[in-house]
């Protein structure tokens, strides 16, 4: 909210932002909170907002929480297609 209707920094975690920004690597942690953290400290503050809405997409589009189209992402570092891919070997 803050973002998106007053145009303040900010890096809103929802159950969907922790979940995909954990499992493509982007933040290591097992909480909100936590992830909120890691996430402000690799992504730089203008950048944000947009973050946070690509990764809502990317959960939505790719990511998705029971079954993720890994086949069809574009992120090939991404630590969870790595490890379906070394547990399917």
């Amino acid at each position: 909210v803050l973002a998106n209707a007053f145009g303040k920094p900010a890096f809103a975690v929802d159950t969907h932002v922790f979940r995909v920004s954990n499992r493509i690597g982007l933040a290591h942690a097992d909480n909100v909170d936590k992830t909120e953290q890691q996430l402000m400290d690799a992504v730089p503050m203008e950048r944000w907002s947009h973050t946070h809405h690509l990764l809502i997409w990317h959960g939505r589009r790719c990511c998705a929480a029971r079954k993720p189209a890994c086949e069809r992402c574009p992120i090939k570092e991404c630590e969870y297609r790595s490890r379906a891919e070394q547990d399917a070997e």
